[in-house]
């Protein structure tokens, strides 16, 4: 091996050194199995993919605890302001060890975060993103 290849391979080392994961965007085309396109000639199929247990279905425990006034109705029971006083007092609800599913999973169009991990066959989805305008909106319901 010659000297100049040998400081190709020194340098290129080198800077994988310095950047062992490089962050990559796409969007999800299929769901189940799930398809992720990066750009026009990168498409990575699920072989390719870890995903953070956050963007599948799964379960979790929680404990709930809740308080609002007596008087307020079952519809009205929510994340409403609650600075309104009550003279009838408050009911308080407390679940502990419940089991929430969360069903939410990558869907088509969503817009995702990925890390290609160094060597480059392995990319990780480490969350969902939006940009610019929409990144306050929420999706209309059809």
């Amino acid at each position: 091996m010659g000297l100049l290849e040998t400081i190709k391979q020194t340098s290129t080392k080198a800077v994988a050194a310095g950047n062992p994961a490089q962050v990559l965007y796409g969007t999800v085309e299929k769901a189940d199995p799930l398809e992720i396109r990066i750009h026009e000639k990168l498409k990575l199929t699920e072989e390719f993919l870890d995903v953070a247990k956050h963007l599948t279905r799964h379960e979790r425990v929680v404990s709930i605890q809740y308080e609002n006034p007596k008087t307020w109705t079952k519809a009205e029971i929510g994340d409403a302001d609650k600075t309104t006083s009550s003279n009838q007092g408050f009911s308080n609800y407390e679940m502990k060890y419940a089991k929430m599913i969360f069903e939410d999973g990558l869907k088509i169009d969503d817009r995702v975060v990925l890390l290609r991990i160094q060597g480059g066959h392995r990319f990780y989805v480490i969350d969902r993103y939006r940009e610019g305008e929409n990144v306050w909106s929420y999706p209309k319901e059809k």
